[in-house]
């Protein structure tokens, strides 16, 4: 297993992207498309950042669609946001760390369980997703719920502003999160719910 990525690490790679030490860190991750909601995200960003300017995003991920790319270059530039089109795994694992939250919003949904939502529960970090049918399979109080549709803005708005204001409850998500997924996600139970079921369907 590889060792997990330390604080000084961590410290080191937000030096590395010129974000500020002391800065609440949100980070997307990702293939880039309409789905995970970018435009809305940014736009959102912004928005708290002009009123909390000791917060920061970073975007990490190759856009699927041109056409999503064009639009939101302009939102991209803004203060605040650091956009990397690429991370290897070494890189992920080193930005995955040096978050605060991770946004990953997906809608509308296939349905599939989020590998990058598994990942940052797993280390402890707070997420904020999509209120999905996929969300239902988390504890309430392992994450946190945005609402789709036309609830989304206002929604991932009060979900971040109640991360940059009291840290200490991502801090508590981010823990619920890590219980979840080391009782739920671990290699054992996962190749046992695999076995169980093709018995279930050789039987």
């Amino acid at each position: 297993l590889r060792e997990p990525v330390t604080e000084a690490e961590a410290l080191r790679y937000r030096v590395s992207l010129g974000l500020p030490a002391g800065a609440f860190v949100f980070g997307l991750f990702g293939f880039l498309r309409e789905s995970k909601r970018l435009g809305n995200v940014l736009k959102t960003f912004q928005r708290l950042h002009r009123e909390r300017p000791q917060t920061a995003l970073l975007v990490a991920g190759a856009f699927v669609s041109a056409d999503l790319e064009r639009a939101v270059k302009p939102l991209l530039a803004g203060p605040g946001i650091v956009y990397r089109p690429y991370l290897s795994a070494r890189e992920l694992r080193r930005a995955s760390a040096a978050v605060d939250a991770c946004i990953n919003l997906r809608w509308p949904t296939a349905g599939e369980t989020s590998g990058i939502a598994i990942r940052m529960m797993g280390i402890g970090k707070p997420v904020l997703m999509t209120d999905s049918a996929e969300c239902t399979r988390f504890p309430e109080d392992a994450c946190l719920r945005v609402a789709p549709g036309v609830e989304e803005s206002d929604s991932l708005w009060t979900g971040m502003v109640l991360l940059t204001s009291l840290p200490e409850v991502g801090r508590s998500i981010g823990e619920r999160a890590a219980e979840h997924v080391r009782a739920h996600h671990n290699l054992e139970r996962v190749a046992e719910q695999y076995w169980t079921t093709l018995c279930e369907y050789r039987c």
